[in-house]
């Protein structure tokens, strides 16, 4: 006598299926949402201390203070919007569904090139970011090796 695995049912595992895509969609979503630490900011519980970013940047310094925080803002919004988008398509937004790659890409690529500008400046002090560079090379990593091994899938005899 064979025994039902509770995966070998179909409703079972769509709807393991939909509940893990809702699950890593949230995830991602309040991923996003995070970056909002940087700018504008949020109090850190100790009175007068804030996290946030001060606009001081070494690899943007040679230019004008307005134009560093233009980059700041559109890098912020690629991030927020990136990972916003990537996790409605994860969670099952039909239209984000089919931008769900590019879109966590593009977040994750901004949001990696935002702590790259705003890294000595984010205060109290940077080292309480340093999670968020790697989460986002992380993804960024997971996104190119899912689109190649889409692009390049393994032999039929495998």
């Amino acid at each position: 006598m064979s025994r039902i695995r509770l995966r070998d049912i179909p409703a079972v595992a769509d709807t393991g299926r939909r509940l893990a895509g809702a699950a890593g969609g949230s995830v991602l979503f309040c991923y996003g949402l995070v970056h909002l630490l940087v700018w504008p900011g949020a109090p850190t519980g100790t009175p007068g201390e804030r996290y946030g970013w001060d606009g001081e940047t070494e690899l943007l310094g040679w230019l004008p203070a307005w134009a560093v925080w233009t980059v700041g803002g559109i890098l912020l919004a690629a991030a927020v919007l990136g990972h916003a988008v990537g996790g409605a398509g994860l969670a099952g937004l039909p239209i984000a569904r089919r931008y769900r790659l590019a879109a966590t890409g593009t977040g994750a690529a901004g949001s990696l090139a935002l702590f790259a500008v705003a890294w000595p400046g984010l205060a109290p002090t940077p080292t309480e970011f340093s999670a968020g560079p790697l989460v986002s090379g992380l993804l960024l990593a997971s996104v190119v090796a899912t689109i190649w091994a889409q692009r390049h899938p393994p032999p039929a005899g495998i």
